[in-house]
Order: C-alpha cells, then sequence, then structure tokens
C-alpha cells in the first residue's frame, strides 16, 4: 500500500438564517410563614405577697420553666405560656407554622437574523495503487462531502453562539424580573397563608389555652405550699406534713400552745 495522498476542497457559503427563541428565567422562594393568637390574664387579685414571691422560687427551681430575664415561658403542644411578675400577667400563645414556596418566573421571546460567510476546508484520502478503491476521484467526493458537512457545522455553531449572545444580554435583566415576580407571589402566599394559620390558632386557642392553666395551676398549688409551709415555721409549727393525692394538696402542721 503507498503512502497516502490527500486531496483538499474549500468551500464557502453566505449564511443567512434566521432565528427565533424563548428565554424563560424561574426563582423559587421558600419560607416559614407563622400565625398567632394570644390572651392575657391577670393574676387573681387575692393571691398575696408571699405566694407571689413563693411562686417565682418554684419557676425559677423547675426545668421546665425558662427565665429570659423578663418572663417566665413554658411550651405547649402548639403554643407557649408566659408569667410576667412586674405586671402580674399570664399571656397564653397559641401558635402554628408551614411552609410555603413560590415559583417567580419571567420570559423574552428574542430572534435574530446570521448573516456571514462561512469558508471551511472539506478532505479526502486516496492511494496511487488504489487501495480499498479510494482514488483521485473518490478522494475529490470524500472532501466535497466533509467540506458540506463542516459548513453545516459551522453554521449550527454560529446561530448557536447568536442565540447564547442574545440570551446573555437579557440574563440579568430576566433574572431581576423573575426575582421581583417570586418576591411579589412569596408576599401574596405569606399573607394569605398566615391569615389561613392565624385562625386556626383562634379556634385551638381554648385547648391551647386549658393545658397552660393546668400547667401554671401545677406550679401555684406547689407556691401556695411553700407559703403555707413557711408561715407556719416562722410561727414555731412542727410536724409539718405535706401530701398530694390525685391533685388535692394537704397540709398538716402542729401550732404551739
Amino acid at each position: 500500500m503507498c503512502n497516502p495522498r490527500r486531496v483538499r476542497v474549500r468551500a464557502t457559503r453566505d449564511l443567512q438564517r434566521t432565528w427565533a427563541d424563548e428565554v424563560r428565567r424561574q426563582v423559587t422562594r421558600r419560607g416559614t410563614v407563622a400565625g398567632e393568637a394570644r390572651i392575657r390574664e391577670p393574676l387573681a387579685a387575692d393571691i398575696g405577697a408571699p405566694t407571689l414571691a413563693a411562686l417565682a422560687t418554684v419557676l425559677e427551681r423547675s426545668d421546665d420553666w425558662d427565665w429570659d430575664g423578663e418572663r417566665f415561658t413554658h411550651p405547649l403542644d402548639g403554643g407557649l405560656i408566659t408569667l410576667d411578675p412586674v405586671t402580674r400577667e399570664l399571656e397564653i400563645v397559641a401558635r402554628l407554622t408551614d411552609e410555603v414556596a413560590v415559583t417567580g418566573e419571567a420570559r423574552q421571546a428574542i430572534s435574530g437574523t446570521v448573516e456571514e460567510r462561512i469558508d471551511v476546508v472539506g478532505e479526502g484520502v486516496w492511494y496511487d495503487d488504489g487501495y480499498g478503491g479510494w482514488t483521485a476521484r473518490t478522494a475529490r467526493e470524500e472532501a466535497q462531502q466533509d467540506a458540506e458537512r463542516a459548513l453545516a457545522r459551522e453554521a449550527d455553531a454560529l446561530v448557536a453562539r447568536r442565540r447564547a449572545e442574545a440570551e446573555a444580554r437579557e440574563a440579568g435583566r430576566l433574572d431581576a424580573a423573575a426575582s421581583a415576580d417570586a418576591d411579589r407571589a412569596m408576599a401574596e402566599a405569606t399573607a394569605a397563608r398566615r391569615r389561613e394559620l392565624e385562625a386556626a390558632a383562634v379556634a385551638r386557642l381554648d385547648l391551647v389555652g386549658v393545658q397552660g392553666r393546668n400547667l401554671f395551676h401545677a406550679v401555684l398549688a406547689e407556691a401556695y405550699r411553700d407559703a403555707i409551709v413557711a408561715y407556719a415555721r416562722s410561727h414555731g409549727a412542727g410536724d409539718v406534713l405535706c401530701t398530694d393525692h390525685d391533685g388535692v394538696l394537704e397540709i398538716q402542721f402542729e401550732m404551739p400552745a
């Protein structure tokens, strides 16, 4: 087999192709929305200072009540209860949360016309001895076909570049528009869901309130016990006995004659 010989054919085409496309951008926003309902109740006016002082001590030693420097707080199933020792108010809060997700979108039609001369070279191979049936004639045909394929590839690549350039020019504006659309949709969805959650929280407030009051009455009972025991002992009482049966607190002691 002789050394291969190569035939090169130069092909030129004046490309004129119109294209059209649509550019789309999407932006997703996610967030948590909460709805609350609350009620404030003053402590009974007949709770004396010794009991209030004992109540603060009971709450401070409890692992379930947290002190933030202003209020005592206890989490509830679907809310919380707080006690403000300064204003002597209980606040019961029913709180519901949910996740909200929206997608904003912006679209823009883009188009253009590519007018450009394309110049390529096609190549074919043949052998002096006709190896494989490759002759100068078949090599020229192969080179011509190779040039046609190269013209098609170059034309497609050129149009693709023009599309990409046009899309890039619109990208910043479309991203901003999609973000603005997502922000608007997020604000609307959040407001609507918050109204729904607030209505549900109002309906749940009674149930949460029962739970919170039961917890508070339990620590208040401890405070009454501690206040009474402290009073008895400060007056010389002996044999102090405290029992709790099914939520009924009994305190026994003997006062000196």
